[in-house]
């Protein structure tokens, strides 16, 4: 127990309303997805996004000539499975209803401990996004979303966590006739060295088919920084998103934002060790057209990012609730997508 000194015993102390966030983090991408892609998942075990991965062939011919009528199957679909997250919202009665309430709280205990759930629930979604979701060796994932570095593999060189991914949901990349396979050389994903401008060229226009191009590039704040210093000031144009309020530069009409989530070097707090963040060599950077990216979020009340509200228990003065979020994102085109990482200094 503290014993008040005589200072903190005659005055009344100040203290500012609200509670300023110095522990988690936003992230750009996951709120781009939330106001832009997000589709409603309304229940079921599973759905299925659909691609083309073949064509019949045209031939040209003489009046009379035998027509060859294969059938060809040009069409399938990847199985995908929703993925469930919660996070927990504990107290005690008494602070909710007395010691935390009325004239003299100066902000409200259930809104802050509410908010630090929100918050919680975002930064492991945000971590997750750029991670796998499969159950792998050494790595099982499956209870999370299926994230970026799955999605844009080629099943053969490995990704920002050292891994390769043979399918991408149900599908094996092998039979698709590398439909869903993303940009991995030219130039390779692995930098293992200082980004450069005909690097970030060679990897924006990697991923152009006719008019699909990369609208939105994803980076560390060190790789935000490196890329500054790559670009000469007349060369750069700095500016701050006006719909979703983060710092980004502009390159070949794509928007370039820092993320803190986004895998890169910096030290993992325990905090970020908390929401699953950890740290590795060298910065990544995400080259993608989010137009064929899809957040799923459940519609139901609860596991829509919903709460179940307080219960008490039966033996004590404690109430505890959950925040609920089902659902899980997709990568309709991993192609048209990619990812660069090792990017040092």
């Amino acid at each position: 127990m503290a014993f008040l000194d005589f200072v903190n015993t005659i005055a009344t102390k100040t203290i500012l309303p609200g509670i300023t966030d110095n522990v988690l983090k936003n992230d750009p991408l996951l709120a781009k997805l939330r106001k832009e892609r997000t589709e409603p998942y309304p229940g079921g075990p599973s759905w299925q996004e659909n691609f083309m991965y073949d064509v019949v062939q045209t031939t040209a011919y003489d009046p009379g000539d035998t027509f060859d009528l294969p059938m060809i199957q040009t069409t399938t679909g990847g199985t995908v499975t929703p993925r469930y997250y919660e996070t927990p919202v504990v107290a005690y009665i008494e602070k909710i209803k007395l010691e935390m309430a009325g004239p003299k709280a100066v902000f409200g205990y259930v809104d802050n401990i509410m908010q630090n759930a929100a918050f919680s629930m975002s930064a492991t979604l945000a971590n997750d996004i750029y991670r796998h979701g499969q159950n792998l060796s050494g790595s099982d994932r499956h209870t999370k979303i299926n994230g970026l570095d799955e999605a844009l593999s080629d099943a053969s060189v490995s990704g920002w966590d050292g891994r390769t991914y043979a399918n991408y949901l149900t599908v094996p990349r092998s039979s698709v006739n590398s439909a869903l396979n993303s940009p991995m050389t030219g130039p390779t994903a692995n930098v293992a060295g200082p980004i450069s401008f005909p690097i970030l060229e060679q990897a924006a226009s990697s991923c152009m088919l006719g008019p699909e191009m990369v609208d939105t590039i994803i980076t560390t704040n060190l790789g935000f920084s490196y890329v500054k210093m790559v670009f000469q000031p007349q060369q750069r144009f700095e500016t701050i998103d006006p719909e979703l309020g983060f710092q980004s530069l502009t390159f070949n009409g794509a928007k370039i934002m820092p993320s803190q989530y986004a895998p890169g070097s910096r030290t993992a707090s325990t905090v970020d060790t908390k929401v699953g963040y950890s740290a590795t060599t060298g910065e990544t950077m995400w080259f993608l057209n989010t137009k064929y990216l899809r957040f799923y979020v459940a519609t139901d009340s609860l596991f829509g990012f919903g709460f179940t509200g307080f219960i008490p228990a039966q033996n004590n003065s404690v109430v505890a609730g959950r925040y609920h979020f089902s659902g899980n994102f997709t990568c309709q085109a991993p192609r048209l997508s990619r990812e660069l990482f090792g990017i040092t200094g």
